[in-house]
This record gives C-alpha cells, sequence and structure tokens, in this order.
C-alpha cells in the first residue's frame, strides 16, 4: 500500500510540474509572439504539443506563429487542427482562408446540393464530443418531461411537458447522428496539406507513372487509399491522383 501511495504522488508531483513547465512555455511563446520572434514562439508552442498537450487555442497560436515566421504550409496544417477542435470558431476559419489566398493552387470546390451542404454545415458545427454532450443533456430533458408529464394534472403543464419531450427526443436523435457522422467523418476520408514545394500526382503509385497534375506546398486535400508509401489524394475539384506519402502532413 505504501508503494502504491508513493506512486501516485511521484505521477501527481510530475504531472504538477509538467503543467508548471508548459504554462511557462505558453507564456514564453505568448511573449515571443507580441514581440515578433516568431520562431522562438513556434519553437516553444511545438515543445507544449511534444508533451502530449492539445487544444483549440494552442494550435491557432502555432498557425499564427507559423504564419508570421511565413511558413504558409505549416501555418494552415496547424490552423486546420484548431478547427477540429473548435470547428465553430471564426477567427480559426478567417485565418485558414487568408492563409489559403497566399498559396499557388486555387481550385474550385465541387458544387454540391443545397440539402447536403446544408446538412453537412450544421453538422460540423460542432465535434463529435461535443453532439455527444448534446445527446445527453437532451436525454435527461426528455426524462424528465415525462416525469412531469406522468404526475402533473394540470393540463397546461402537460401540454408544455408533452412539447419539450417531443422537441428533445428530436434534439437526441439529430445530435447521435452528428456525433456519430463526425466521429466518422476523418476517419473514412483523412485530409492532410501538402507540405513540399512541387508535387507530381501520378496516375498510379509508381515514380514511373504518368503524372496527373501538379499540387503545391498549402493545398489541403483528402486521403482516399494507401498502398505502401503512396497515397491517393482527392482535391476538392474531384480530381484524383498518387503522391508519396512524405510529400503531406495528415491533418
Amino acid at each position: 500500500m505504501r508503494k502504491i501511495i508513493a506512486l501516485i504522488s511521484v505521477l501527481l508531483v510530475s504531472s504538477l510540474a509538467f503543467a508548471s513547465a508548459d504554462d511557462e512555455l505558453m507564456r514564453k511563446g505568448n511573449d515571443a509572439y507580441q514581440n515578433g520572434k516568431y520562431e522562438l514562439a513556434v519553437q516553444c508552442y511545438q515543445e507544449i504539443v511534444a508533451h502530449g498537450n492539445e487544444g483549440a487555442v494552442l494550435y491557432y497560436n502555432l498557425g499564427n506563429a507559423y504564419f508570421k515566421a511565413k511558413q504558409t504550409p505549416e501555418a494552415i496544417l496547424w490552423y486546420e487542427r484548431a478547427l477540429r477542435l473548435d470547428p465553430s470558431n471564426e477567427d480559426i476559419k478567417h485565418n485558414i482562408a487568408f492563409a489559403n489566398l497566399q498559396i499557388t493552387d486555387k481550385i474550385d470546390v465541387l458544387p454540391q446540393l443545397f440539402i447536403v451542404r446544408w446538412w453537412n454545415g450544421l453538422s460540423q458545427r460542432h465535434t463529435a464530443s461535443g453532439w455527444a454532450v448534446m445527446a445527453v443533456v437532451a436525454v435527461i430533458v426528455l426524462a424528465l418531461s415525462v416525469g412531469v408529464f406522468l404526475v402533473s394534472r394540470r393540463r397546461w403543464l402537460n401540454l408544455a411537458s408533452m412539447i419539450v419531450c417531443l422537441v428533445s427526443l428530436l434534439l437526441a436523435v439529430f445530435a447521435c447522428i452528428f456525433a456519430q457522422h463526425e466521429s466518422k467523418r476523418y476517419i473514412n476520408q483523412p485530409e492532410a496539406v501538402v507540405m513540399q514545394s512541387v508535387v507530381n500526382a501520378k496516375g498510379s503509385p509508381n515514380e514511373e507513372a504518368v503524372s496527373l497534375f501538379v499540387i503545391h506546398q498549402g493545398l489541403k486535400v483528402a486521403i482516399s487509399d494507401r498502398v505502401g508509401n503512396w497515397v491517393e489524394i482527392k482535391l476538392p475539384n474531384g480530381e484524383k491522383g498518387w503522391v508519396e506519402s512524405a510529400s503531406l502532413e495528415v491533418i
């Protein structure tokens, strides 16, 4: 028992020490950014990430530091990672759009039906965990409204609880659907950012294969297949080709 308590104490002290060190690194990184020392800011933020930390603010700050350091592909990569953790953040979306103005490739997105665009936009307003929390809250409200309906003898209260019951039921169902959709979205088709200056996309996963098109650093692509050290990418306009995985960084 004493050994277990000692081990727990050591782990607790170590975790507090790491947290304190990360707080100091964040402060140092923020100060470096404010003073125009963007390379130092990148170094500090990356060290925090290397400790296993993640967060929309951390990734956003790292993206800003990279952008100020004129490393646009890295900036876009970390902005995209920040957006996945906070999909409704307008500042992140704005910075992604601004950074994309700096890259070479300007590729039109395939048009979608209004209902598909609306559905995807609604689903992507929250993360999978956010929708899951909303579903749990809706179920709790549903249970409470059912309880009120069963015990209340007042007509207006029964009517109100019935309306709340129906609304919370619909919210719980849709929240579950969206949570599942978001949890599988990046698993079914992960995304990446091109990190090399110029990349030739091939017709097959082979260096000798014919080149289909050329892309440049900073472009976000979807990954649709993998064969060895090659990945099949899909551009926003629907074109597909094979590139070496080393030329990309998965978001």
